[in-house]
């Protein structure tokens, strides 16, 4: 009887073994599972907030660019005609800006979403001084300096604001964890 209950208790213990042993590859296996599942979320994630992130860069450099130029064009010569196309170029870009800032109010994270609010006020800021700057009765190459003043530290800081939007967003592509 002795070895009966020996073999009895051996066989129950190697069933045991392969219920524990089961037990730990189905949970290991639940694992890998789980962090490939967070991997390619992680993936889809940033791949999102990239082109968020380039939807609103793309159209907010371009009216950069058109305040600038149209900004050149108003101080080098009286062509209103030439101004008001470019502020009409940037007034298209600015629309494309806005709505791709309205996205990153989504996609975030906040930091990234503060920094594009920075560059897009700053840009109507840009936009308002040139519209002012034309509709100055003293309108002209030398006519009205302070807006002259205005449009120059604008331009400065627009560029500064474009590389702290452009930080912020590397920053949080890097942060794989939000």
């Amino acid at each position: 009887m002795d070895q009966g209950l020996a073999a009895l208790l051996g066989a129950t213990v190697g069933v045991a073994g392969t219920v524990l042993a089961s037990a730990i590859t189905g949970w290991s296996a639940r694992q890998q599972v789980q962090a490939q599942a967070r991997a390619e979320h992680a993936h889809w994630r940033r791949q999102v907030r990239r082109d968020a992130y380039s939807a609103f860069l793309a159209p907010a450099s371009e009216a950069q660019h058109a305040l600038k130029m149209a900004g050149r064009a108003f101080m080098g010569e009286e062509d209103v005609e030439e101004v008001d196309r470019r502020l009409q170029h940037a007034q298209g870009q600015l629309a494309l800006a806005q709505a791709a800032w309205a996205n990153l109010a989504v996609e975030g994270p906040e930091t990234v979403e503060q920094a594009s609010r920075n560059v897009y006020t700053t840009l109507r800021s840009m936009q308002t001084t040139l519209l002012a700057m034309r509709d100055s009765p003293d309108n002209g190459p030398n006519g009205d300096v302070p807006f002259v003043e205005r449009h120059a530290v604008e331009v400065g800081r627009l560029s500064e604001r474009i590389g702290e939007f452009t930080a912020a967003a590397r920053s949080a592509l890097d942060d794989i964890g939000d």
